[in-house]
């Protein structure tokens, strides 16, 4: 066993302790090795797998096979790649905690300004929203991004100083203006958040939280996204405060999916792939249109403002002002 790794029946119970409700097959792995260690016999311990997570009782028998034969671990599948910068469920810790703290703007938001109130698009899936703001019949969706990787090229590349530099995926934001028109981005660039997050968490962890961050570093299978979302989420609730406290408040900054598009549409040397050829000389692969933080953004607090005075109806405008202008529309 390697000397990381808890034994068995303690790995199992801690997984059961955090993500009990959780079908991801590990956890039914879990909750099959413990009803083995109370004295159950096989065929219920496989039903036992089943009911939680197993695709088909088979499969569960031969999981409880493995259980019994070889241990708790013997049932996990393990990670093709574990490495903090492959790994989902570090980088959702980055995504949750700027969503938190925005949450909170939110709510200040919405304790001054009665007549709006919000509702959390995050359980409904990977949508292009988190947050919808609504007053009256008007909707103001919102999507929340922390900027934690500076782009070192983009001088280069994309003609802007690394650290007035933001990426949008440009096939979300052009996803956007076909379903969801007036979508908002709200950017927090903030460069530490990962270092400061991987320095603080480990020492917020209980005992049982520690092993199944472990866990879920090593360890895939069905549904471990689901897995990964609630530990993310638990974590963040149940120690918030100590996080917050680690962490900067880096001011967020406003964009449109529409004016991104507009970027994209008028400068295509932002979005390398498109306006450069790129690929091979130092972009990702994901198609992005580079924004300036000082000149295509607004300061959060501006725009708050805005619909303070206005309302939600003043930001709608606002996003979908239009202009006259000459185009080229070519018969050949």
């Amino acid at each position: 066993m390697p000397e990381d790794r808890v034994p068995d029946l303690r790995a199992a119970q801690a997984l059961v302790n955090i993500l009990g409700g959780v079908p991801w097959e590990a956890v039914g792995a879990a909750k099959g090795y413990l009803a083995l260690d109370g004295g159950v016999d096989d065929e219920e311990a496989s039903r036992i797998v089943y009911r939680h997570s197993g695709p088909t009782l088979a499969r569960s028998r031969w999981l409880v096979t493995q259980l019994k034969t070889g241990g708790f671990y013997t049932a996990l599948i393990a990670r093709e790649r574990t490495g903090s910068a492959e790994n989902p469920v570090t980088k959702l810790f980055p995504a949750r905690v700027t969503e938190q703290r925005f949450m909170e703007l939110l709510d200040e938001l919405c304790a001054i300004r009665l007549s709006i109130t919000y509702v959390d698009d995050r359980d409904a899936g990977a949508g292009l929203s988190d947050f919808t703001l609504r007053e009256s019949d008007t909707t103001l969706p919102i999507n929340v991004k922390n900027a934690g990787t500076r782009f070192e090229r983009a001088a280069e590349l994309v003609g802007l100083d690394p650290d007035d530099c933001i990426p949008i995926p440009a096939y979300k934001a052009h996803h956007a203006l076909e379903s969801m028109t007036n979508l908002l981005y709200v950017v927090a660039v903030d460069y530490d958040l990962i270092a400061v997050l991987s320095r603080i968490l480990p020492t917020v962890f209980t005992t049982d939280e520690a092993v199944v961050w472990t866990l879920l570093n090593s360890y895939a299978g069905a549904r471990v996204r689901r897995a990964e979302d609630a530990f993310v989420n638990s974590i963040v609730q149940a120690h918030w405060d100590e996080i917050k406290r680690a962490i900067s408040a880096t001011p967020f900054r406003v964009v449109s999916a529409r004016k991104a598009i507009r970027v994209l549409q008028t400068m295509p040397k932002r979005t390398p792939g498109i306006g450069l050829r790129a690929w091979g000389t130092g972009a990702a692969a994901e198609v992005n249109v580079h924004l300036s933080v000082r000149d295509d953004t607004r300061p959060w607090d501006e725009v708050k403002a805005r619909i303070l005075k206005g309302g939600l109806d003043d930001i709608v405008r606002a996003i979908n002002r239009r202009r006259q202008e000459m185009v080229y529309d070519p018969e050949i």
